[in-house]
């Protein structure tokens, strides 16, 4: 298996945010968001951003004194969420263009989102470890896995022996950092 980010071409990118756009009306990711626990003040990663189905309603969640960071491998992404921002005058995200390395401070994030991602990163170890390193230590990490089974999450999980599953709702998980 390769260690190399499968990145897609422009135009299934392009095809994708589509769908992601359109999937936002019936995911509604306020919900989601607030049931996970994103609150006023909270520093968020949205790793593998999209379009920023997530990050845009996170950051109105966290709020002036919060900060969200949304990062993507794809360069389309990233230009879809400036635009965004733009957009929505919001002042309290970041993106950052990156396969892997957040380029955070260790233990600086209340939240991780790896939402719709974890099957697309040929080096799940590394992603944990990274994920890991910037988490506050009573921090969360909220995954959704799509294309794979949640057992095969579950044994990922335990092989790196860094987090511990609080919670698991068919293919979602939201897990503490040991």
């Amino acid at each position: 298996m390769s260690a190399e980010p499968r990145i897609v071409s422009n135009f299934n990118f392009r095809v994708m945010a589509a769908y992601l756009r359109f999937r936002e009306r019936f995911r509604k990711p306020e919900e989601t968001l607030a049931a996970i626990g994103i609150e006023r003040g909270h520093r968020v990663l949205d790793f593998g951003c999209g379009i920023g189905s997530y990050s845009i309603p996170a950051a109105k969640l966290v709020g002036e004194t919060g900060q969200i960071y949304a990062l993507d491998v794809h360069p389309i992404a990233i230009e879809r969420v400036n635009k965004r921002i733009t957009k929505s005058g919001l002042t309290n995200i970041k993106t950052i263009q990156s396969d892997l390395d957040t380029g955070l401070d260790n233990g600086s994030l209340d939240h991780v989102l790896l939402l719709d991602v974890y099957s697309w990163i040929p080096n799940k170890l590394k992603l944990l470890k990274e994920l890991h390193r910037v988490l506050k230590p009573e921090g969360k990490l909220s995954v959704l896995i799509d294309h794979m089974s949640p057992d095969e999450f579950m044994d990922d999980i335990e092989r790196a022996n860094l987090f511990s599953i609080e919670l698991q709702d068919d293919n979602f998980f939201i897990l503490s950092r040991r």
